[in-house]
């Protein structure tokens, strides 16, 4: 099975009239899909084509814009609209908001608006100004590393401005390797925490990813916007908390990297993962507690460890987190005095005594097989982790001497892992 992953290119440095088109563009687009979600607020509705057949039009009046953006548009306040219904269907939060555009909601790109061509050894990426046969182009610079991926891209994509500078997100299709057929599979239980940011539990040992430095780091980020709040320095706040992002957002792709590569010593291995959708509202503590709570991305980590397991042909599997912690991995016997703290399980019917995450990951490794073998659950909305579109960011491009393939085509904080035998 294919799975799409977002790639995201830096454009380098437009003309003054292509930047003034892009930014007149994605001002347009902004409103655009504001009218949309206000034509969704007021009919009370998400459907797509209740909100298309009442706000296509005056979007194409009002906003000046073609056709194929009008379209992507209306498509991107449906998504917004359906993350709200959603989420209060759910009742996940006690009392969501309705979602309004407060910033750039980029360029949406459909499958007819653009291509991605090669001149000489750069790719460039043509974008259509809704005039036929008028074109802007915009040459990309690209990563080393997506040399060979950039030729598979194809669907609707984005352009998003970030810093002053644009991007162009790309979604790229990826084949991933065979899996391992033959033989019994091996389950490889991963639980997730704040006080450790993972736990994996293999057949024959146990590797913990230590959270307290990552707790520390993430201490030291609030206290200093704690400070600019009190200084009213607003722009230092935002760059802090861009600053925060990219660190834990580096931190996950070690960590996930980790997690597959020890996986992949084992044969036939399957991941085995909690499914955590809602934890924030489920859990509340004190205001340190809750803002640890808040700033944990165990949704990057998951959606991380997801895809680069899809590359090397590794299943995700996702099980049911409940008792996992308060069940006895020897006796199956569960109850919350078993967790006598937070770092220590003591069974107290057969007197079962491990750490804590070390049980909770035993017990999600024992429930793989069941998962497994049903398949993904059959869901109104995505479970989190199995979409197959993965959050993007930036990548600092500053060099751009590599430059590379596309489609839609016409011609320091680093975490080392712990490992205890068993």
């Amino acid at each position: 099975m294919h799975s799409t992953e977002c790639v995201v290119i830096k454009l380098l440095q437009p003309t003054e009239r292509k930047a003034e088109w892009l930014d007149k563009t994605a001002q347009a687009f902004g409103e655009a899909v504001q009218m949309g979600l206000d034509t969704a607020q007021n009919l009370h509705t998400s459907s797509r084509a209740k909100i298309h057949q009442a706000a296509y039009y005056p979007i194409r009046q009002q906003c000046g814009l073609p056709s194929d953006y009008a379209r992507m548009a209306v498509n991107a306040s449906v998504s917004l609209a359906r993350s709200y219904y959603g989420t209060r269907k759910s009742k996940l939060c006690k009392r969501p908001s309705f979602p309004k555009v407060n910033g750039s909601q980029g360029i949406g790109l459909g499958v007819n608006a653009y291509a991605l061509t090669r001149s000489d050894s750069r790719w460039v990426l043509r974008v259509s100004t809704g005039t036929r046969g008028a074109y802007l182009w915009f040459p990309l610079c690209v990563p080393q590393r997506y040399q060979e991926r950039m030729a598979q891209a194809q669907g609707a994509a984005r352009l998003f401005k970030r810093d002053g500078n644009w991007y162009a997100a790309l979604p790229v299709r990826v084949s991933p390797a065979p899996a391992g057929c033959s033989g019994e599979s091996t389950y490889i239980g991963v639980d997730l925490g704040i006080v450790r940011l993972a736990t994996v539990v293999t057949p024959n040992c146990v590797v913990f990813f230590n959270g307290k430095p990552a707790r520390h780091k993430r201490e030291h980020f609030a206290d200093l916007r704690r400070r600019y709040g009190q200084a009213h320095r607003v722009d230092r706040i935002k760059t802090s908390k861009g600053k925060e992002s990219r660190w834990m957002y580096d931190l996950n792709h070690q960590v996930s990297r980790q997690i597959v590569n020890l996986a992949m010593q084992y044969p036939n291995p399957v991941i085995v993962l909690e499914r955590l959708d809602g934890i924030r509202y489920r859990a509340h503590g004190s205001k340190r507690f809750n803002r640890m709570m808040a700033s944990w991305a165990f949704h990057d980590l998951v959606a991380k460890i997801t895809y680069k397991a899809a590359r090397e042909g590794i299943p995700v599997v996702f099980v049911d987190p409940r008792k996992t912690s308060q069940t006895c991995p020897k006796c199956g016997y569960a109850a919350r005095s078993n967790r006598t703290t937070q770092a220590l399980f003591r069974c107290v019917a057969c007197g079962f005594t491990a750490n804590a995450d070390y049980s909770a990951g035993r017990n999600i490794a024992a429930r793989g097989p069941m998962a497994y073998e049903q398949g993904p659950t059959d869901t109104a909305r995505p479970d989190m982790g199995q979409t197959e579109n993965i959050s993007f960011r930036p990548d600092v491009a500053s060099n751009c001497d590599s430059v590379h393939p596309s489609h839609n085509q016409t011609t320091t904080f680093s975490s080392s892992g712990g490992t205890s035998p068993l």
